[in-house]
C-alpha cells in the first residue's frame, strides 16, 4: 500500500526519526494549515503567506523536534494565480517549504480539498501531483475513467511515518463529492477502514486530515473510534474543539493563522496533544528564499493580467476577508449589492458572502483590476426574480443561520435593513426587525430581488429552499441580465470615487 518512492520514503523516515529510549515518551510537533489560495499572503503581504510558513517551520525544528507539516486541502485552487498559471506556483513553492525544491519532503503531507477538483478535466491536477516533492493522501477519493476504481497518480490512501519509536499513521478524507473524473466515497466507511489498516501496520497515533464542515468532523470522531487528532480544512476560519478526547482544529484560510500541536506519546496510553493558534503576522519574518520564489510568480501573474489598471478610488476600507463578508455587513458587500440592484432595477439585492472570493481587504485608495480578479474568481450573471415578503424573510433567516462559522450562505444586502439575534447558538430574524427601502417588511407584499445566477440556480445547496427546482420563481427583468464583474467595473468607473461604507444594513443584537 505504501510502495511509492521506496528510497525517498526510507530517507524520510530517517529524517523524522527522533531520539527516544524505551523509557521516554516520544515528542513531535504538527504545523497545520488549510485552504491557502494566496501564496503571497494577505494585506499586501503583511499577513500569512507561505514564506512565513517556512520560517515558522524552521523555528519549530530549531530545537531538533520532528515536525509534520499537514495541509488540509484546497492547496491548488481556487486561486487567481492558479487560474492563470495552472497551479504551478502552488506546487513550486510548497516544494520549497523544506528548503530544497528538488528533494522529497517526507514531513509535508497534503489532503485533497474540493477545489483541487475544480477543472473540467484532471490533466492539470495530475501533472501537479507528479511534480509534487511531498506526499498527497486521497483515502476516499478515486480517479474515474470512467469507472471510479483507481487512485490518482503520486498519491497514497494511508501513510505511516516513524518518529523515534512511535509510528504515526495518517489518512485524508474529502466530503462526499462526485465529478466527471473523480469521486470521494463515504467518509465514515473510509475512515473506519483506514484506522483498521493503520493499526494493522502498528500505528501508535492516528491522524485524520479532513476537508469538510466542523459538524461533520465532530460526527466523524463520534462514529469512528481510534482517531487521535483531526487536522481539518474547508471552514476557512480558526476553530478548535475537543470531542471525546480528540482535538479537531482548523486554521484561518490563506495561512492568516496556523495551528501548532505539541504532541507527547507515552510508552503506554493515549497520545497527549496541546494545540495553539499562531498568527502569521509581521512578528514572523518571511523566509527570504521562499519569498523570492513567491515574488517571481507574482511578477509572472502580473504579465497575465493588467492588475494595475485603476477603476476607482475607495474612500473607506472595503473589507473582503471571509470572516467579514460571511459574517457581518461590509462596505464591499454594500458596494457589490448596490451595483447589482441598480443594474437589475429591483427593490432589493442579495449576494452570498461565499460569492465574494477575494478573502482580503481593499484599503482606502485605488481599486484595481487585480482586486476584481480576486472578487470575481468565478463568473456570475446577475438575475432577478419576485419574492413575497415571507420568502424574503426566509432567505434572510437562512443567510444568518451559520453566522458564526463564516459560511458562504451569509447574505450581503442592498435595499434592506435588518437585525438578527442569537440565543443558545441559534440565529433568528424577526419580521418586525426588517425594513425594505425604509418601510417595514410586508410579509404579503411582492418584491423584486436581484442576485447572481449561482444562488438562483444552486441556492438549495446552501439551504435556500426557495431555489429548489419546484419552488424557484421565474426570472424578471431579463433584458438587464449581465456579467456581474462587468456591471461592477462600470459602476466603479462611472463614479470615480466610491464612498460606500458600513451603514447599519445588518445588525446583530
Amino acid at each position: 500500500m505504501r510502495s511509492m518512492r521506496p528510497l525517498r520514503a526510507l530517507l524520510g523516515l530517517l529524517v523524522l526519526a527522533g531520539c527516544a529510549t524505551s523509557n521516554q515518551p516520544t515528542t513531535f510537533r504538527i504545523l497545520q494549515l488549510n485552504d491557502v489560495y494566496k501564496i503571497e499572503g494577505l494585506a499586501r503581504g503583511e499577513l500569512g503567506g507561505l514564506a512565513r510558513v517556512r520560517t515558522l517551520r524552521k523555528q519549530l525544528e530549531a530545537d531538533g523536534s520532528a515536525v509534520l507539516l499537514l495541509h488540509a486541502g484546497d492547496a491548488l485552487y481556487p486561486s487567481v494565480m492558479s487560474k492563470y498559471l495552472e497551479a504551478k506556483p502552488m506546487v513550486d513553492v510548497m516544494n520549497l517549504l523544506d528548503g530544497d525544491s528538488e528533494r522529497f519532503d517526507p514531513g509535508l503531507i497534503v489532503g485533497f480539498g474540493n477545489h483541487e477538483l475544480d477543472n473540467r478535466t484532471p490533466d492539470i491536477l495530475v501533472e501537479r501531483l507528479r511534480q509534487s516533492q511531498f506526499q498527497w493522501l486521497t483515502t476516499n477519493t478515486l480517479l474515474c475513467n470512467p469507472e471510479c476504481s483507481r487512485r490518482f497518480p503520486n498519491t497514497e490512501d494511508v501513510l505511516v511515518r516513524d518518529i523515534g519509536r512511535t509510528r504515526v499513521g495518517i489518512f485524508a478524507l474529502l466530503y462526499p463529492l462526485q465529478k466527471t473524473y473523480a469521486k470521494s466515497t463515504g467518509v465514515s466507511e473510509a475512515a473506519t477502514a483506514a484506522v483498521r489498516t493503520l493499526k494493522g501496520e502498528g500505528a501508535d497515533v492516528i491522524i485524520a486530515i479532513t476537508h469538510q464542515d466542523m459538524s461533520d468532523d465532530i460526527d466523524l470522531v463520534k462514529e469512528v473510534a481510534g482517531i487521535d487528532l483531526v487536522i481539518g480544512g474547508h471552514d476557512h476560519v480558526f476553530m478548535q474543539e475537543q470531542v471525546e478526547g480528540t482535538w479537531i482544529t482548523k486554521g484561518d484560510a490563506d495561512a492568516r493563522s496556523v495551528v501548532v500541536y505539541d504532541v507527547t506519546v507515552p510508552r503506554r496510553g493515549r497520545a497527549e496533544a496541546a494545540p495553539r493558534r499562531v498568527m502569521l503576522d509581521s512578528s514572523i519574518a518571511k523566509d527570504e528564499r521562499v519569498d523570492a520564489r513567491v515574488q517571481e510568480w507574482v511578477r509572472e501573474l502580473s504579465k497575465k493580467i493588467d492588475g494595475d489598471d485603476v477603476l476607482a478610488t475607495a474612500t473607506y476600507l472595503l473589507e473582503g476577508t471571509e470572516p467579514a463578508v460571511r459574517g457581518r455587513e461590509t462596505a464591499l458587500g454594500n458596494l457589490l449589492t448596490d451595483a447589482a440592484r441598480e443594474q437589475m432595477g429591483t427593490d432589493v439585492a442579495i449576494v452570498q458572502g461565499g460569492t465574494i472570493r477575494i478573502n482580503d481587504d481593499i484599503p482606502p485608495g485605488p481599486i484595481t483590476d487585480a482586486d476584481m480578479e480576486g472578487i470575481f474568481y468565478f463568473t456570475n450573471e446577475l438575475v432577478a426574480f419576485r419574492a413575497t415578503g415571507q420568502q424574503l424573510l426566509d432567505l434572510l433567516r437562512n443567510g444568518v443561520s451559520r453566522a458564526d462559522s463564516a459560511a458562504g450562505c451569509f447574505l450581503q444586502v442592498s435595499g434592506i435593513r435588518f437585525a438578527y439575534t442569537s440565543a443558545n447558538g441559534q440565529f433568528s430574524v424577526d419580521p418586525a426587525d426588517v425594513q425594505v427601502n425604509g418601510r417595514p417588511l410586508d410579509l404579503n407584499a411582492t418584491y423584486t430581488v436581484a442576485t447572481v445566477d449561482y444562488l438562483y440556480l444552486r441556492g438549495i445547496e446552501d439551504g435556500f429552499e426557495l431555489f429548489t427546482d419546484a419552488n424557484r420563481p421565474p426570472k424578471v427583468n431579463e433584458e438587464s441580465e449581465e456579467d456581474f464583474r462587468k456591471v461592477v467595473e462600470k459602476y466603479l468607473r462611472d463614479r470615480g470615487t466610491v464612498t460606500t461604507n458600513v451603514e447599519g444594513r445588518i445588525v446583530r443584537r
